[in-house]
């Protein structure tokens, strides 16, 4: 694991986290930046660590999910009063259904789905650009004089 790249891109989840809280997103915009943060993500990884892509880019992704959502969970009063849409998806829900508790066990499950889709996004990532590396390259026969 490269935790000096690591560390700086797990610092998107925390920044996620905070503009989901705050409202900033209006509905369904926040998978928008999801899509650039996981795909900047993959790319620097894939071009920093192209041999551990997949293990240093699902770490990321790992702890960009699990973090943004902690956030909403330790945060949810402010997250609903902000996003009143949220309260609008869940009031069909039964009684006793715990709106909280339901974000919590969200944070495992969105951290994983983040990581899957950040580490893959950045194997893919790197075989393309070691594939151009490897066209690119002079062959043997070439440099010979």
């Amino acid at each position: 694991m490269s935790w000096k790249l690591i560390l700086p891109l797990c610092l998107f989840g925390p920044v996620m986290g905070g503009l989901m809280v705050a409202g900033v997103f209006p509905e369904g915009a926040d998978r928008y930046a999801w899509f650039v943060i996981v795909g900047v993500c993959a790319v620097v990884v894939a071009r920093r660590e192209p041999e551990h892509a997949l293990a240093n880019a699902a770490v990321v992704g790992f702890i960009n999910g699990a973090v943004a959502t902690l956030a909403q969970a330790l945060f949810l009063d402010t997250f609903v009063a902000n996003n009143p849409y949220v309260l609008e998806k869940f009031a069909d829900q039964p009684a006793g259904f715990d709106l909280q508790y339901f974000v919590y066990m969200l944070v495992p499950f969105i951290g994983v789905a983040g990581g899957a889709m950040t580490g893959l996004l950045a194997m893919l990532v790197a075989r393309f650009l070691a594939s151009r590396r490897d066209r690119d390259a002079p062959a043997d026969d070439e440099t010979a004089p």
